[in-house]
């Protein structure tokens, strides 16, 4: 069978309560960690959901070489290596394990990987197709919509969002929610735990983002498709952060979908183009779009629509949304908040401090290792597949003293505090 008509593969997986922990070999911190999401589970009503992850091989090519444009065609092995890296692996497929087997283990609820022939071929080829990460792998909704001759491959970041979601709803139907998870992020407890009345929203998002800046000038300046008619926009509607969006109502997902792919679909961008005008590129699209449906449709500051976090991101500082206060909120933690070992959180997302993880290798390998302990803990079987990739050696390497990450802390091999100044 070749790739080319491969099917849509979908993975059955037991969800079975977690083996106790004498039989896993987990560190204290992990096995606290794992404790605290099977706890919340029990005060959610349990209701089934589809969860959502998109991936294009040709952004996270671009993004890793750092502004060098890969030809879509020779994204090799190597290539995919490099952009998928340790840190991020582990985080997507930690997430995914988490998902199914403890946050949504309903027979009717789904996870869906959306991504393309390149990202298929290479994960198959390392199995981890086979780990259960997904109940369900499609590369054909983003290889048919989202080709060389539509798109403008140095912008696309976002593009794979709202085809999936899109294709999400049809599968959906009226009934059963969609919520689109980043890979680069951990939930920690259900949204329905997170988000009060859940049920009777008709969307929400992470948060809000500030206008203005950089990141967000006037929306009318961002380059949109040859001959593409704006509907009016309230340019005064701040942007939101996309990396968790949950829809009960599905026209309104539609309609965010559809709106979103028109100003990609066709839209060029000639000569040289400089990070920042990507950025805004991107980020004015994915990110102020959606206030602009839900205003129109006059569900935009209701009720209606709600933030998964109460806050609002005034670079550098997180604002709360009720007290007008800086808010103590860091991303970029599995477990805890640094200065607050009390103080869980309910998700974990690296993306204002990707470069941080990266460059400070003692904090990596402690969240690594982790994540790594919580993968092999939920499915045994990731192990063989997962040795094969040569950016995880450092942490198997760690994992195979069998030391525990409390003893790798004490001698101070890893550290569960970032060190900014790196």
């Amino acid at each position: 069978m070749t790739l080319q008509n491969a099917p849509v593969i979908f993975f059955f997986v037991s969800c079975k309560s977690l083996p106790k922990e004498e039989s896993m070999k987990l560190s204290k911190v992990t096995a606290e960690l794992l404790d605290y999401i099977q706890k919340g589970v029990l005060s959610s009503p349990h209701t089934v959901v589809r969860t959502v992850n998109a991936l294009g091989s040709g952004p996270l090519a671009y993004r890793t070489f750092g502004g060098n444009v890969q030809n879509y065609a020779a994204i090799d092995e190597q290539a995919l290596e490099k952009a998928f890296g340790s840190h991020y692996l582990l985080t997507m497929i930690a997430q995914g394990l988490i998902i199914r087997r403890i946050l949504y283990p309903e027979s009717g609820s789904c996870h869906t990987l959306y991504c393309d022939k390149a990202i298929y071929g290479f994960f198959a080829r390392h199995g981890l197709l086979d780990c259960g990460v997904w109940s369900h792998v499609d590369y054909e909704t983003l290889e048919r919509n989202i080709t060389p001759e539509n798109t403008d491959y140095r912008i696309y970041y976002s593009y794979s969002k709202p085809d999936a979601l899109l294709k999400e709803a049809e599968l959906a139907g009226e009934q059963v929610p969609v919520f689109f998870v980043d890979t680069d992020l951990i939930l920690k407890k259900r949204h329905d735990v997170i988000i009060p009345g859940a049920a009777s929203v008709k969307a929400a998002y992470s948060h809000l983002e500030q206008i203005g800046g950089e990141c967000y000038p006037p929306f009318a300046s961002l380059h949109f498709p040859e001959g593409c008619k704006l509907p009016p926009v309230n340019e005064s509607l701040p942007a939101v952060n996309t990396c968790l969006m949950f829809f009960n109502d599905k026209g309104l997902l539609r309609e965010w979908g559809r709106f979103f792919k028109e100003l990609f679909i066709n839209n060029w961008i000639r000569g040289e183009l400089a990070p920042e005008v990507i950025s805004r590129q991107l980020l004015g699209i994915d990110q102020r779009t959606f206030p602009f449906v839900c205003d129109w449709r006059g569900i935009w500051g209701t009720p209606a629509v709600v933030p998964f976090l109460d806050i609002i991101w005034e670079p550098p500082f997180f604002i709360d949304c009720k007290t007008g206060l800086r808010a103590e909120w860091h991303y970029y933690t599995l477990e805890h908040h640094p200065e607050r070992p009390d103080w869980h959180q309910d998700i974990m997302h690296t993306w204002i401090n990707k470069k941080n993880v990266e460059r400070d290798a003692k904090f990596r390998r402690y969240q690594g290792l982790m994540m790594l302990e919580i993968i092999l803990a939920l499915n045994p079987e990731a192990e063989k597949p997962l040795r094969t990739f040569a950016s995880l050696r450092e942490y198997f390497s760690l994992y195979d003293t069998g030391k525990g990450i409390e003893t790798l802390l004490a001698e101070g091999v890893v550290s569960a505090k970032m060190d900014k100044s790196l």
